[in-house]
C-alpha cells in the first residue's frame, strides 16, 4: 500500500509522460530582463525581454497561461464533459 506522498508522486510522473512541461525562466541581461518558456528538454517555446523583472515574470506568466489556453488536451476535455453531459440527461 503506497502512502500519501508516494502516490502523489506516482501521479505527477504519470502526467509528465500525458501532458507537456514547461519552465519559465528570467535572466538578467545588461539592463533589461529576458524570459523564456522552456520545455523540460530546454527548447524555447517563447521568448521576450522587459525593462524590470516584475514585468519579464508577468509576461511569461501571461505567455505560460496563453499556451495552456490553447492546449489541444483542453477541446478533448470540454468535448468529453459535454458527452458526460448529455449522457447523465
Amino acid at each position: 500500500m503506497q502512502d500519501g506522498s508516494e502516490a502523489l508522486r506516482a501521479v505527477a510522473v504519470a502526467m509528465v509522460d500525458r501532458f507537456p512541461v514547461f519552465d519559465v525562466i528570467l535572466k538578467k541581461r545588461g539592463r533589461k530582463w529576458r524570459w523564456c518558456l522552456c520545455t523540460t528538454e530546454g527548447k524555447a517555446v517563447m521568448l521576450g525581454s522587459e525593462a524590470s523583472r516584475a514585468a519579464a515574470r508577468y509576461e511569461a506568466n501571461k505567455a505560460l497561461f496563453l499556451l495552456l489556453l490553447t492546449a489541444p488536451y483542453r477541446s478533448q476535455l470540454s468535448a468529453r464533459l459535454d458527452q458526460e453531459a448529455c449522457v447523465r440527461r
